[in-house]
């Protein structure tokens, strides 16, 4: 038999001669072995309770229980009910190695009644200073877990459980303990009737589905502390042990704890409320602004008496007042027109929209008249008119859309005609050409009209040129669009013109990226395309030499859908800035024996597949920008 056993054997037998309160601890295993009856008359704890307890049960400031200090030491003892008392601790070993000790607790010297209620009203005072923590919270979760990390902290349950409310369920939200006693979720109705903190003891008849879980887990006690916002049940706390159960100052602190967290969770639900209202009334503030500053009408607001408070920014372009100058000036000063408006306005003063717009102008800041239209619309509150809102229409902008579209109109029509009647002039110009090609077969050289007559067959020639031109533009094309690599064919139209450019000191540089770049296109409509390019920078670049540039590269990665950029740069004289603006439009050419269609098609075969052309123009050259969509 060791000398740990031998030690435990006379221990039973002693221990109840020592008068004071005193047990015998395995500080091994942490486990108090025996106690003597003056001991479990003051921590009202019975010999079986004891003896499944850990030390920081009944001592919650765990003290060094190594007897070697030999010095008494005050400690803390809270008993089975609750209750703290300060005790004075001797340690004294009963084995060679110190691992079985006897604990003797004796009232400290200066213990008293007095001393005893000045303690616990100090303890007291730290438990509900703990309280206000909860208050500083600023989240709904920071609440739940300052509450579990205070009752943690003052009550040391075995086993804590919390629940949060999720629609129709309560869910877990604290862990709580290893053994998973209560379940992950729990519906609502089961827990309509906790209205309270209640306490349920192992013996009485469970009344609520998480007290026959306890009774079927044999558990000591458990307490649940509702947490309520009005009537409604946010959360539960669930404490639960096989140790004695908490007092009835430890069951009014929870209690206490549940209305400060329910109370601070209500303030913060309001104040979240408030919060999100605030930020919905912003937004939609926001919305109104956007809309107001963007309209093209100009919204102008007046008071009952037609003083004007605001002005959006159309209504400060129309008139050419800002807002602040016209701030509390009568609307009649500001709105001056051919009509007087008052009828509009006493028509608004009780309660009654109107317009006017029939042959109205006004007259802007500077006196210039504009025909417009006036809306006055009432705002009621209460049958009572809060503000007037005037909404100014100016009617010149209308009337320029009108012109406009009969622009268009007038451009469609000439299109059909132009297409009629070059279909209906290219047989007769083709009768022409042939017949002066005959004549100019049987002239001499030096015959006295050859001059003329080659003169007539280049005129035949161009007029051929511009009809095939003019009814390419105005025919509808049906492209078949197909994956096309672009790094083989403009390298093969560059061949083509080579000869060409090398006659008129033209060099050319073509890069791409390694590699093939494809582009959704039809073939011979986007061959047409760089074709009219390159052969425009040649016709540039003819009297005086130059450089062709060409280079290949995806654009912007961020496009959306993905596509290929190329640049045609050449060093000729440049374009003019008063043609650059309308170099895409049909029938526009700086060259004498230009049809002024080539770029105006370049433009619609872009267009079409989708893509888009640009141009850059200054002295010592001209470089023209295609994106194509790749192929993804």
């Amino acid at each position: 038999m060791d000398a740990k056993a031998q030690s435990l054997l006379y221990i039973p037998a002693v221990i109840d001669l020592i008068p004071e309160p005193a047990l015998v601890y395995l500080r091994a295993e942490d486990r108090i072995f025996r106690s003597n009856h003056a001991f479990q008359e003051l921590s009202a704890y019975n010999h079986a309770d004891l003896q499944s307890l850990k030390l920081a049960a009944i001592m919650p400031e765990e003290p060094d229980t190594n007897p070697t200090t030999g010095d008494d030491r005050k400690v803390m003892l809270q008993t089975a009910s609750g209750e703290i008392l300060f005790v004075l601790l001797k340690i004294i070993s009963l084995s060679p190695t110190n691992q079985v000790v006897l604990l003797v607790c004796s009232p400290t010297e200066e213990e008293n009644p007095i001393r005893q209620n000045l303690l616990e009203e100090e303890h007291r005072h730290d438990n509900l200073k703990l309280l206000t923590e909860i208050g500083e919270q600023r989240s709904v979760q920071a609440v739940y877990q300052q509450a579990v990390e205070i009752i943690q902290k003052v009550l040391l349950p075995e086993i804590l459980v919390v629940y949060r409310r999720t629609d129709a369920e309560m869910v877990r939200f604290h862990p709580g303990s290893p053994d998973e006693i209560f379940p992950q979720s729990i519906s609502s109705a089961e827990l309509t009737s906790l209205s309270t903190t209640t306490l349920w003891r192992e013996g009485k008849p469970p009344q609520t589905l998480i007290e026959i879980l306890a009774q079927r887990a044999e558990l000591g006690y458990m307490v649940s502390v509702p947490i309520h916002i009005d009537t409604r049940l946010d959360g539960l706390l669930l404490l639960a042990g096989q140790t004695a159960p908490p007092g009835n100052e430890d069951l009014r602190y929870l209690s206490l704890l549940s209305a400060h967290c329910s109370s601070v969770i209500r303030n913060l639900s309001t104040l979240e409320s408030a919060r999100n209202t605030l930020k919905n009334v912003r937004h939609i503030a926001s919305i109104q602004q956007k809309i107001t500053e963007n309209l093209q009408e100009g919204i102008i607001i007046l008071t009952p008496d037609l003083r004007i408070t605001e002005m959006n920014p159309a209504a400060e372009t129309i008139l050419g007042y800002a807002s602040s100058e016209v701030f509390q000036q009568k609307a009649e000063m500001v709105l001056i027109g051919n009509e007087t408006l008052s009828t509009l306005y006493k028509s608004a003063q009780q309660g009654i929209p109107s317009i006017v717009g029939d042959n109205l102008n006004l007259n802007n800041r500077v006196g210039a008249s504009f025909p417009a239209q006036v809306l006055c619309l009432p705002v009621l509150e209460n049958k009572v008119v809060k503000s007037i809102v005037l909404i100014l229409r100016d009617l010149s902008q209308s009337e320029k859309i009108r012109e406009h579209s009969q622009q268009l109109e007038q451009r469609a029509f000439l299109g059909e005609v132009s297409a009629i009647f070059a279909h209906e002039v290219r047989n007769p110009i083709n009768s022409i050409s042939t017949g002066l090609q005959l004549i100019g077969l049987k002239m001499e050289p030096d015959a006295p009209y050859a001059d003329l007559v080659n003169r007539l067959q280049n005129d035949c020639t161009r007029l051929t040129h511009l009809v095939k031109s003019t009814l390419t533009f105005s025919k509808p094309v049906e492209y078949q669009i197909q994956p096309v690599d672009l790094t083989e064919m403009i390298p093969s139209i560059l061949d083509r013109w080579g000869p060409r450019m090398t006659r008129l000191s033209i060099e050319y540089n073509f890069s791409s990226p390694a590699g093939r770049l494809l582009v959704k296109a039809d073939p011979r409509a986007i061959e047409q395309v760089f074709v009219n390019l390159i052969s425009n920078a040649i016709q540039a670049m003819e009297e005086t030499g130059g450089t062709l540039n060409i280079k290949m590269n995806p654009a912007d990665p961020q496009t959306n859908p993905p596509q290929c950029e190329i640049m045609i740069a050449d060093s000729g004289p440049g374009i003019p800035d008063d043609v650059i603006g309308h170099i895409f439009e049909p029938f526009l050419t700086t060259k004498s024996s230009g049809t002024g269609l080539g770029l105006a098609i370049t433009k619609r075969i872009v267009t079409a597949h989708e893509g888009n052309i640009f141009i850059e123009s200054y002295p010592g050259g001209s470089m023209f920008r295609v994106l194509l969509p790749l192929v993804q």
